[in-house]
């Protein structure tokens, strides 16, 4: 099988990793001020056996134009950057290129699959929900034998994707066999908005207290509580199917518990993860914002929460 990463970051670094276990040809398409990094390969640490002994991943291949990806040469080709990144003349081209591949598309964005299939069609195109944890290591705090992409696959979290079995299932194959837990699923773009629905916001007013979860407690819970009200009415009506039960009983007292006791369940330090993570990818943060308020307005649906924290939020860093 030979598959090629859009993106190599913390993302792609990880499914490439896996990927080239069980065998599969791996290349990359980077921008070109990543392409030297790229061949030399990544260092890849299995975070909960620490940061000394991690295993190089090492591309087969390294392109930096999608106009240069071989015609017809890759089974499938997945998609491992930020929403914010499918905008560009690069997609209808790399789509051109790919012939019959399958597209795998791990963005979050609630629009990402329509932008996909304006340039190939639906029934070639597969869904996935990234359900582990990578970033690059060292973080501030922790220390490495060398830098690289530390990652962390929770206890019964297997990597989802929703698709025709024929597309989807030699992506879990190779998957397994490389040791990361895969399984394909139905209703994944619900759940994933429904996901990120919780997520954004809470991500968002984290940004707000300069990432602390005490502060969080103690300053934002009715206003976080509101704020993703507010985004599970959008999704509701956009999606035209209702929140899972667990997403309508959040409140201030459930987000509360959940702040406490989610930095003690991974093997590294949460607050700093989530400072790391979504400094780096915070246009996407703000992209998801600003299209909550889009669809609710055109809606008329309560956007008011949602509007002052992306007001709050202001531009991020450059």
């Amino acid at each position: 099988m030979r598959v090629l990463l859009v993106g190599a970051g913390s993302v792609g670094q990880l499914y490439g990793a896996h990927l080239a276990r069980s065998g599969t040809e791996v290349h990359v398409l980077v921008r070109p001020r990543y392409a030297e990094e790229a061949r030399g390969g990544f260092r890849v640490y299995e975070r909960r056996r620490g940061l000394e002994h991690g295993e190089l991943f090492t591309p087969d291949g390294v392109w930096t134009e999608a106009s240069d990806v071989p015609a017809g040469h890759f089974d499938a080709a997945i998609l491992c950057i930020p929403s914010t990144g499918l905008n560009g003349p690069w997609l209808p081209t790399l789509c051109e290129h790919l012939g019959s591949a399958t597209l795998v598309t791990l963005t979050p964005g609630l629009d990402d699959f329509q932008k996909i299939a304006a340039y190939l069609p639906e029934e070639q195109i597969v869904r996935g929900l990234i359900t582990s944890v990578s970033y690059p290591a060292p973080m501030p705090g922790e220390s490495a034998s060398e830098p690289g992409t530390a990652y962390w696959i929770p206890p019964l979290t297997p990597a989802l994707f929703e698709g025709s079995k024929e597309r989807t299932e030699p992506i879990l194959q190779a998957l397994r066999q490389g040791q990361m837990p895969a399984r394909r699923v139905s209703g994944l773009a619900a759940q994933a908005a429904f996901g990120s629905g919780v997520l954004m916001p809470v991500v968002a007013h984290l940004e707000t207290v300069d990432w602390e979860m005490a502060r969080l407690r103690a300053e934002k819970l009715p206003e976080l509580a509101r704020t993703i009200e507010q985004v599970r009415g959008v999704l509701e009506q956009t999606l035209n199917t209702r929140a899972p039960l667990t997403l309508r009983m959040i409140g201030p007292r459930s987000l509360g518990l959940i702040s406490r006791f989610a930095p003690r369940m991974t093997p590294f330090d949460l607050e700093m993860y989530l400072k790391v993570h979504f400094t780096k990818v915070g246009a996407q943060t703000r992209m998801f914002l600003e299209d909550y308020v889009s669809k609710g307005d055109a809606l008329n649906l309560p956007t008011d929460a949602i509007a002052e924290l992306r007001a709050a939020l202001g531009d991020g860093e450059s």
